[in-house]
């Protein structure tokens, strides 16, 4: 899990709010809402982080923080015990995951096979 939380702060490091756009306050909302999502998934709390990344989700499509957003939820299913939500998300995952979001589709893929026991 602490690892999962130092890979996220590289990546906004090397992808973060300036790749965005040029406009700092376009992104503002869109950080506010992953990081929020993030608290309440490091403090697992699992409910509110899912509706959290939902959120980010629903709003915020063309950023680069949609695949980990994505990943995130998929776990926060599994914690919550809905593992067949959880392994459609981490198909999607692997389906979207591009470039440097391939970590994500290998941690995916992980996950899937955790779940299924293989």
């Amino acid at each position: 899990m602490r690892s999962i939380a130092i890979l996220t702060v590289l990546f906004l490091f090397a992808f973060g709010p300036s790749s965005w756009s040029d406009d700092d306050d376009s992104s503002a909302p869109a950080l506010d809402t992953y990081n929020k999502a993030v608290r309440f998934y490091e403090e697992k709390h699992w409910e509110q982080a899912k509706d959290c990344f939902h959120q980010y989700l629903a709003e915020y499509s063309d950023t680069p923080l949609y695949v980990t957003c994505l990943y995130y939820l998929a776990y926060c299913y599994e914690q919550l015990g809905d593992q067949e939500q959880a392994v459609l998300l981490y198909h999607k995952v692997i389906d979207m995951a591009q470039g440097g979001d391939a970590f994500w589709a290998d941690m995916a893929q992980k996950r899937i096979y955790e779940i299924l026991g293989r």
